[in-house]
């Protein structure tokens, strides 16, 4: 009897192992795909064509024809020259992470690299400023209010990286007691 009783809770131990392994399989699998499918959008979002921009500021905006050129000359030169910088900013940026992976890092040269980002940032910076004053140096007070708007609502649109809220876990030195 006991043999039978031990075989009995030896199965249903089997059935529960089995299918626990079966679900986080499952679950595996299944999050795995989540990741694919959000990199493959990720990598098929294209960029907006500079006419299209210039489309969205026109109707935005309510552009008159001479403003529309005046945005399209505008946008193609700031296009050209942030799309160089921002080129360059990812190859400092892949450098920078070659040169901290490697097993004997040159801090002098991270440093450099990191300050090279730094000047390309705010030359970028720099750069979109003089954009949206050349725009805004073209536009009546209502079109200049609208040009803010759409200018505030890219930039909190666009984050280079997103950092933790406060109050969820803490990994730093602070909490290593």
């Amino acid at each position: 009897m006991a043999t039978k009783n031990t075989y009995r809770i030896l199965i249903w131990v089997v059935v529960i192992l089995a299918a626990t392994n079966l679900s986080m399989g499952i679950s595996f699998w299944y999050h795995k795909q989540q990741d694919k499918k959000a990199a493959g959008e990720q990598q098929h979002q294209v960029q907006m064509p500079s006419e299209q921009r210039t489309r969205f500021f026109r109707e935005q905006l309510n552009l008159q024809p001479d403003q529309v050129d005046y945005f399209r000359e505008l946008n193609r030169n700031y296009n050209r020259s942030a799309r160089r910088i921002s080129d360059q900013l990812a190859l400092l940026r892949v450098e920078m992470v070659e040169e901290m992976g490697k097993a004997e890092t040159d801090t002098t040269k991270l440093h450099a690299i990191s300050s090279e980002i730094g000047e390309m940032h705010k030359t970028l910076k720099d750069l979109t400023v003089d954009y949206y004053l050349d725009m805004k140096a073209v536009c009546n007070a209502d079109q200049q209010e609208k040009l803010k708007e759409v200018f505030l609502s890219m930039t909190k649109s666009k984050e280079d990286i997103s950092l933790p809220q406060r109050g969820g876990r803490r990994y730093g030195r602070q909490n290593r007691e």
